[in-house]
């Protein structure tokens, strides 16, 4: 069995920027940066690894909404793409096709936000025919 599953978590470079594929599928492109830190003959040092992040279908208008500097979490696979430069000599690139992301903080450039009591949840999922825990449907007092 063999698996191709990638998880990455860093900033956005810029905003996702979207097209279409002349099948009208939308597709979005993003760079995201991981920045380690380290020390180097007594010196502190950094050091960036930039990843091509790919979006389509649904996601594609979902990344729209990120914006430059979000902080997220993304999963999905590592794919490699031919194509003949301009050069007629044949190159490859290398994105990850993301499959599923999650916004783990705000702009990197703003402070955290406190949290708010009983403040909504701004990342509610919606769910078909599921009944919530405060639904009279469930009855059991264990679930609670």
């Amino acid at each position: 069995m063999q698996e191709n599953r990638f998880q990455l978590a860093g900033y956005l470079a810029a905003k996702p920027t979207l097209r279409y594929l002349p099948s009208s599928m939308p597709v979005a492109n993003a760079r995201l940066g991981q920045t380690y830190r380290f020390t180097r003959q007594d010196k502190p040092s950094e050091h960036t690894n930039w990843f091509s992040l790919v979006f389509y279908g649904d996601l594609a208008i979902l990344a729209t909404e990120l914006e430059k500097g979000a902080n997220v979490y993304v999963e999905g696979s590592f794919d490699q793409r031919p194509y003949v430069g301009q050069d007629n000599y044949k190159r490859y690139i290398y994105e990850v096709s993301v499959h599923k992301f999650f916004v783990i903080g705000g702009v990197a450039q703003d402070p955290p936000a406190p949290a708010q009591p009983n403040a909504a949840l701004t990342n509610e999922v919606m769910t078909d025919d599921v009944p919530s825990l405060e639904s009279p449907e469930i009855q059991d007092p264990w679930l609670i």
